[in-house]
């Protein structure tokens, strides 16, 4: 029994003994951290500057690209006597995620509205009635076409989990833009800006809606007027390259 014991008490202090001398080793080893230098540099070269992005791995990349879409918008204001709606392609050059630069072409398809209808068709039949009418056509314009050079922002990014069967990623953006419009009495200046939202179907495919605000002169042969309208639009585009 005595044999025993003494065997473990000698085992626990050659344990003590092992162990103070690894702490001590341990701390020499920290002390002269900074006498190393291999680990000075490796210290000194970590980029403490890097920034992880809250949303990763974007679908698209969008830098240096080239996107080809078709529009449709319907219009609200201008000439309170036409309704227009449009139709147009656009060619757009993504600088990076967050900027980009383009052109739109759009066609514009007019028809009278109701009270424009009512007014034309008295006129018309107080006309043929005699000479001795006074009732006249109301002066109206409406745009034919218009040719507009934009600049977009994109400043958030995100996804979508549709019923966990897919993930949709969108961009949310702001755009402004300048150009010509033609009328029926002549051009004038295009000035627009808006807000929108791009849903990414795949790599290349995208869709998008957007609420816009646009400003142009009308009637340039006789009174000039100051028109402004809201065009709500949606496109289909496709990167090219």
């Amino acid at each position: 029994m005595k044999h025993l014991l003494l065997t473990a008490l000698v085992t626990l202090t050659c344990i003590a003994a092992g162990a103070k001398s690894s702490n001590r080793n341990l701390k020499k080893d920290f002390d002269t951290l900074g006498d190393n230098q291999d680990v000075v540099e490796r210290i000194k070269n970590l980029d403490t500057q890097q920034k992880v992005r809250i949303v990763q791995n974007r679908i698209v990349d969008r830098n240096n690209r080239v996107e080809l879409g078709l529009n449709y918008s319907f219009l609200n204001g201008g000439d309170s006597y036409v309704k227009t709606q449009n139709g147009g392609a656009s060619l757009e050059y993504h600088i990076n995620p967050r900027w980009t630069v383009g052109v739109q072409y759009q066609k514009s398809f007019n028809t009278l509205t109701s009270e424009a209808t009512s007014i034309y068709d008295r006129v018309q039949s107080c006309q043929q009635a005699g000479p001795g009418c006074t009732e006249k056509f109301p002066a109206i314009d409406y745009p034919t076409q218009s040719t507009m050079a934009t600049i977009s922002y994109y400043p958030i990014y995100g996804k979508l989990n549709l019923f966990d069967a897919k993930v949709a990623h969108f961009d949310i953006y702001v755009t402004a833009g300048y150009g010509r419009i033609t009328l029926l009495s002549g051009s004038s200046n295009l000035y627009s800006g808006g807000i929108g939202a791009g849903f990414w179907f795949s790599s290349r495919l995208t869709t998008r809606i957007e609420a816009r605000y646009q400003r142009y002169q009308d009637l340039l042969l006789t009174d000039k007027r100051e028109q402004g309208q809201i065009q709500a639009l949606a496109s289909l585009g496709m990167l090219i390259w």
